[in-house]
């Protein structure tokens, strides 16, 4: 359970992250949220545990549910809504709201990372796993197997010194069975989830399909179709809290770099289709947006010290 001072600064985030899905461009409420932020180091770690579900409401479940917000009655409603809201960051795992379950990862995983954090973990079998920023899992392990639910984010596994026993990764619609191996698996909202083989080989079965999957190859898994892949150059950069970069779009840059900075990130359509080149510290997101200002005809606009947009330079 939280404590309740810590209880009043989520209930707090919750009507900022309400809130600020409401306003627009200009609007006084960003400046006093950004005030809210710098009162104390409390409030802004109940903002980083409610980002992740600020993510997840940002699909058709999550936007029915916010549109009842608005529109019942003030007093009713968001009390109600937050109120629950709270439970769930307290730990209650889910929520119910309207007939609907809506998952809480982060509190109900065995292992998680928050925005920015990078986690290296060690299993009583040798398995070695690799947990990205704003990750969450579980594991479960006997005689017979090590079972890791990822619920979401991105996880790098080494079971190159596990004796016997396979490993397996599940997730939604796919399961992936693996021996003696090095690879990644990757589950981001609103992108195809990614399996990446570095070492060995494995067995990714998605329904009925066995798909077999050896080193240097990746598969994307979409709900429409199942994509194979050459391995990307110095795509497992990530574990050493790198991103690099051979010609990347800037909106994809964009939008990988903004899963490593507390906030919201932003790229122009004006400047979208520029490409970046080079290796970067996902660590220090603000340096290597500095960078970028740099290196290309772009400049960062902040609307908050969290909320920022690349555009044009001129």
């Amino acid at each position: 359970m939280t404590a309740p001072h810590e209880q009043q600064s989520l209930s707090e985030a919750l009507n900022w992250l309400i809130e600020l899905r409401e306003a627009q461009d200009g609007d006084p409420r960003y400046h006093r949220w950004q005030a809210w932020l710098a009162q104390s180091s409390q409030n802004r770690q109940a903002w980083q545990r409610v980002e992740t579900l600020g993510q997840r409401l940002s699909g058709a479940q999550g936007r029915s549910m916010l549109h009842a917000v608005r529109t019942a009655p003030a007093h009713t409603s968001r009390r109600a809504f937050v109120g629950k809201l709270c439970l769930l960051l307290g730990g209650a795992g889910t929520l119910g709201y309207s007939g609907q379950q809506l998952l809480w990862p982060q509190l109900s995983a065995g292992y998680h990372t928050a925005t920015g954090e990078l986690r290296n973990l060690t299993l009583a079998n040798q398995l070695q796993l690799t947990l990205n920023t704003a990750t969450a899992l579980d594991v479960e392990a006997d005689v017979q197997r090590t079972r890791i639910d990822l619920l979401q984010g991105e996880i790098m596994v080494d079971s190159r010194q596990v004796a016997s026993e396979p490993t397996q990764v599940h997730l939604a619609r796919m399961n992936i069975w693996a021996g003696q191996a090095r690879f990644s698996v990757r589950a981001l909202a609103g992108e195809p989830q990614r399996v990446s083989v570095y070492q060995g080989q494995l067995n990714v079965n998605i329904g009925v399909q066995e798909h077999p999957l050896a080193a240097g190859q990746q598969l994307l898994i979409s709900p429409s179709d199942v994509r194979r892949q050459v391995l990307p150059l110095a795509s497992d950069a990530w574990v050493r809290s790198l991103l690099i970069t051979d010609g990347m779009p800037l909106s994809l840059f964009t939008r990988e770099l903004d899963r490593y900075r507390s906030g919201r990130l932003h790229c122009d359509p004006e400047v979208a289709a520029l490409r970046v080149s080079g290796a970067f510290d996902v660590k220090q997101p603000e340096q290597v947006l500095a960078t970028l200002s740099q290196v290309l005809p772009v400049k960062v606009q902040y609307r908050t010290r969290y909320w920022a947009t690349l555009v044009p330079a001129v």
